[in-house]
């Protein structure tokens, strides 16, 4: 459904596709890209891993301040965008295989 996500992986289709338009039932909305960057499910025990799945309130100042940096540590490349505390985030993500599947 959002395998055109992984188009996200070069600059040059960010830089012609810089926003996306997201709709639901109820509402709209259109959304800056800010960072494109693959990641994995890891396992429990890995360390040192942005799990970016794992961030579902970014009420907290703090939390949110954590979550940003390490999606600009994350990116891809520099979009030179930046979001601050209290801005509406959207996070979207699909299947890439960008890597070797454990034990198959």
């Amino acid at each position: 459904m959002f395998a055109t996500l992984l188009a996200y992986a070069d600059r040059d289709f960010w830089g012609q596709h810089p926003s996306i338009r997201f709709d639901t039932l109820s509402d709209s909305g259109e959304y800056e890209v800010i960072a494109a960057f693959y990641s994995e499910v890891y396992s429990q025990d890995a360390s040192n891993v942005f799990r970016f799945y794992q961030y579902t309130d970014l009420c907290d100042p703090d939390i949110f301040t954590e979550y940003m940096e390490q999606v600009q540590e994350a990116a891809l490349y520099d979009t030179g965008i930046n979001a601050k505390h209290g801005d509406s985030l959207l996070t979207l993500s699909t299947c890439s295989y960008h890597t070797k599947m454990g034990g198959l």
